[in-house]
């Protein structure tokens, strides 16, 4: 079904719904946490919520999901029709991020295929949370268990990621250039930091210049 058309672009339920859910996977993979538990979040009243969480269940609420998800939408569109995205500087913004994106996924992934959380641990855990938690008494068992699996799979991520990280360099085939000094280009660093220290250097000479003074002439 469509929902409305903005610019000639139909907005469909179905494209809707499948942002909506692509936005709960990228938080739950981005901020390592269960999709479980997020959906709990948005379920559950917001005033139930303690004030951390009541920002995601905003967020997620399907009115004001749409309402920024639309806002994007036009945005985005307007941006493409002024030429913005086809700019070099913003395209490489844009492939930054996305590397940036991509490592962080594909890392969490793999990590994940390492971490293995038995009924039996996400008991314990529950058990220790409620004795050093007071308001955990007062959450149901099987919350209680969800939360419990969700803390031992932080614990247990960064345990393994520096293991994941040493296995996925290990095979990338590396090939240093003997002739390039990297340790003294580091020092130094990139050329903006160069220029910014330049501007700098100069303003300070600028400000520190004594001001030189004409003697007037006494008139014939």
């Amino acid at each position: 079904s469509v929902i409305e058309t903005l610019d000639g672009e139909k907005l469909t339920v179905k494209k809707f719904e499948t942002t909506y859910e692509t936005a709960i996977e990228s938080m739950s993979r981005m901020q390592n946490v269960e999709k479980e538990n997020l959906i709990k979040i948005v379920s559950t009243d917001i005033e139930e919520l303690d004030e951390q969480l009541k920002s995601i269940n905003y967020q997620f609420q399907p009115k004001n999901f749409y309402d920024n998800y639309r806002n994007m939408y036009m945005i985005k569109t307007a941006a493409d029709k002024s030429g913005f995205t086809t700019r070099a500087d913003i395209k490489n913004i844009v492939k930054y991020l996305e590397m940036q994106t991509v490592s962080q996924l594909y890392i969490t992934e793999q990590v994940e295929k390492k971490i293995k959380i038995t009924d039996e641990d996400a008991s314990n855990k529950c058990k220790d949370l409620r004795e050093k938690d007071p308001r955990m008494k007062s959450v149901t068992l099987d919350r209680c268990l969800q939360i419990g699996r969700g803390v031992l799979k932080q614990e247990e991520s960064q345990k393994i990621l520096p293991k994941v990280l040493e296995r996925v360099k290990e095979g990338i085939s590396i090939k240093h250039n003997e002739k390039f000094d990297l340790e003294q280009y580091l020092k130094t660093g990139p050329s903006i930091l160069k220029k910014d220290a330049n501007k700098e250097k100069d303003g300070d000479k600028s400000e520190s210049k004594p001001e030189t003074k004409t003697e007037e002439k006494p008139a014939a």
